[in-house]
């Protein structure tokens, strides 16, 4: 087999999960909820699709008035299947630039999608679904917390952009040449906060990602002979190369945020919303990997703009509400090249 992989953004899992409950769906969506849920599951049976949850959608559940229900279902609707976390895909990838850096050799990835499943996507689903009741509330408040102060500095940026009015290009080139001072931002933020007389706020800051990322950085780069007194200079050196803003999530991520400003300069006032950041994660992180993502109409229509269509290279179709039938089409297709033996055995196993 091989299993087509599609990352369903959340509120595609909480309408599916609505459509699952017998809860209430928008009047609009509904007739599509509908038939996304039974031709999805139905592909998730025939062993020809698998809707991976990412710590995006952990997150985002968390703070859902159903958590518990809700990670269950897209668990359950799913097929069982996780993504590497987002900043572990992040870290992979710079990792892998990094050698290709101190080796002086071009930039090379493997975007194989099992590069970032946690689970066998070509085994056969099992055919009972155990889950745990885990209950992680106690992280709802930090996460609120920090979604907040996210779209608040996003606010203020829109701000800047709209009084401004930088072109696509100029907002692209900021944002591309952004690593350095980013990196040392963050990292003499969290050197800060790892001495904070708060246990908790310490040992976060021991193993925020910044911290992780330069440990392992200097770990290679005293591997590959660089004198230590040396390896400090070497990181930002790495960090200022050609090679590391060509970085599929950053330049994914630095592009649409150049989408994303041209749309405020031209006086779109709903685009800077509480998930556009999670939004760009998702799609910098993943597009590369996965054969398909179901996003918000923004993300979409933004990744179909040029010179986004033009100068990015992924391999996931992008789909939305506003081509919903595209996607229903492109389910269909799926489930007509499913092998009859595999159809067969599925009917046995699991009632398809």
């Amino acid at each position: 087999m091989d299993k087509k992989v599609i990352y369903l953004d959340q509120f595609v899992f909480s309408l599916l999960f609505n459509i699952e409950s017998r809860g209430r769906v928008n009047p609009g969506h509904e007739a599509f909820a509908k038939k996304l849920h039974e031709r999805l599951r139905r592909l998730v049976l025939l062993q020809q699709v698998i809707l991976p949850h990412s710590d995006i959608h952990r997150d985002e559940t968390t703070v859902f008035h159903s958590a518990i229900e809700l990670r269950e279902a897209y668990e359950f609707i799913g097929g069982d299947v996780q993504l590497t976390d987002t900043t572990t895909v992040e870290f992979n990838q710079i990792m892998d630039a990094a050698e290709a850096f101190l080796a002086s050799k071009p930039l090379e990835f493997d975007f194989s999608v099992d590069e970032v499943l946690e689970d066998r996507r070509n085994d056969w689903l099992p055919d009972l679904h155990i889950s745990v009741r885990s209950d992680y509330s106690v992280f709802a408040d930090d996460l609120r917390r920090t979604r907040d102060q996210t779209h608040s500095e996003m606010e203020k940026l829109a701000v800047q952009w709209a009084k401004k009015k930088p072109r696509f290009a100029d907002v692209l080139k900021s944002e591309l040449g952004s690593i350095l001072p980013a990196k040392v931002g963050a990292l003499t933020a969290s050197e800060r906060r790892k001495w904070d007389p708060d246990p908790e706020i310490s040992v976060n800051a021991i193993a925020a990602p910044i911290q992780c990322e330069v440990r392992a950085l200097l770990k290679l780069m005293a591997k590959a002979g660089v004198p230590a007194d040396q390896a400090g200079q070497a990181v930002r050196d790495f960090w200022s190369s050609k090679i590391y803003r060509e970085l599929p999530h950053h330049r994914i991520s630095s592009y649409l945020f150049a989408a994303v400003a041209r749309r405020v300069v031209q006086g779109q006032k709903t685009i800077i919303n509480r998930g556009l950041m999670n939004d760009i994660r998702a799609i910098a992180c993943y597009a590369p990997y996965v054969d398909a993502m179901f996003v918000d109409k923004t993300s979409e229509q933004l990744m179909h703009e040029r010179p986004l269509s033009d100068d990015l290279k992924y391999k996931a179709r992008i789909f939305s509400f506003s081509n919903q039938d595209s996607f229903l089409d492109y389910l269909d297709e799926i489930e007509a090249a499913t092998p009859r033996r595999v159809k067969e055995l599925a009917s046995r196993i699991y009632g398809t």
